[in-house]
């Protein structure tokens, strides 16, 4: 009897759940959410972690005998407010899932479900996603307007870049002064600056002026961001006659360690040649030396310099004085040339040779 009672309570548990199962798989017909917007009426996209989705819609069951349109396509349909792409999508409706057939559009290629709480309480599936029944003599439904395509903003065109760069002369005199003059407009950045060296230690407005004293010819290049983070440049060569590579130059008096001056020793010569193509050579009062240079607008460094190693006893004091004159050309950082006459400066703007010209 024990056994008996304990197999009939198994049974009635099991068909408990069985009818559970039955009731959940009834009411869960269709699945809502939102479609994906490409335009197709398969599949749709589930809201992801943060976004809240509308209220689910739920269509009910269709009542037995009543037309019914199934779910064929694997991926689900989207159940939409008309006969069309055009229309917002209502919910995605997954395979096997049925719902009551209340009409059919006019060439019968979209049938309409009974959704409450749509517009109009009805919602639209094409036909081919779908497997009808019962469905031959429902009326034909009026498709709702098409919606009005939200119109896409005409983009307002980037205004082009306008750029002028202008000087009031290209060749002076060693000394003399040009004016260059810009005018920029639909640019991001401007920069206008001696060739050689770093634009961004010159930045610009938009429009402006600047007097150039180059002691050598020197092309200033005004360089301009343009929005889309492209460049664009115009340069201006300004020819300096007379300027570093003019000729000889002919050492007059240099700095002390106490920061005086002192003349050249009488008896010694010592000169300095820049070539245009940036070699310098020259007399140091005894030896000979050779090496490098970069010039451009009062810029001045020298590079690779190497003396000759004779040694000289007179006058006295020559080779102190080549040795100073050597270590104060490697401290070059600009220079100014005014009447035949080269003086050049250290990083500290410290005036440390004088040269005339000759």
């Amino acid at each position: 009897m024990e056994e008996q009672r304990s197999s009939s309570n198994i049974l009635t548990v099991l068909l408990a759940v069985g009818l559970v199962v039955a009731l959940v798989g009834l009411v869960a017909l269709f699945v809502s959410a939102r479609g994906d917007g490409s335009g197709s009426d398969v599949g749709g996209v589930t809201p992801p972690p943060g976004i809240t989705a509308e209220p689910t819609r739920v269509v009910p069951t269709p009542e037995p005998g009543t037309p019914t349109a199934m779910v064929i396509a694997p991926a689900g349909v989207n159940v939409r407010t008309g006969p069309g792409t055009a229309y917002e999508v209502l919910l995605l409706a997954p395979l096997g899932a049925e719902g009551e057939i209340i009409g059919v559009s006019a060439d019968r290629t979209w049938w309409v479900v009974r959704i409450p709480g749509a517009p109009n309480d009805q919602g639209w599936v094409a036909a081919e996603y779908v497997r009808a029944e019962d469905a031959d003599a429902v009326p034909v439904v009026d498709a709702p307007p098409t919606p009005t395509p939200v119109a896409t903003p005409t983009p307002t065109p980037t205004p082009a870049p306008n750029v002028t760069f202008t000087a009031n002369r290209t060749t002076i005199n060693a000394g003399e002064k040009a004016t260059l003059s810009w005018s920029v407009e639909n640019v991001k950045a401007v920069y206008m600056f001696p060739v050689g060296a770093s634009p961004f230690d010159y930045p610009v407005t938009g429009e402006g002026s600047r007097d150039v004293q180059p002691g050598i010819t020197t092309s200033y290049e005004l360089r301009v961001i343009n929005p889309d983070d492209s460049t664009g440049s115009h340069r201006i060569e300004i020819t300096a006659v007379g300027g570093l590579t003019g000729g000889r130059w002919v050492l007059a008096s240099y700095s002390t360690p106490t920061g005086g001056s002192k003349n050249a020793l009488p008896g010694t010569q010592v000169t300095a040649r820049f070539g245009a193509d940036g070699s310098l050579t020259g007399s140091a009062g005894c030896n000979s030396y050779d090496g490098g240079f970069t010039g451009f607008d009062r810029t001045l460094r020298i590079h690779q310099l190497a003396v000759s190693q004779g040694f000289c006893d007179s006058p006295a004091g020559v080779m102190d004085q080549e040795s100073t004159y050597v270590s104060l050309m490697r401290q070059a950082n600009s220079f100014s040339i005014s009447a035949g006459q080269l003086e050049v400066f250290d990083a500290s703007g410290n005036r440390i040779l004088v040269f005339n010209n000759g």
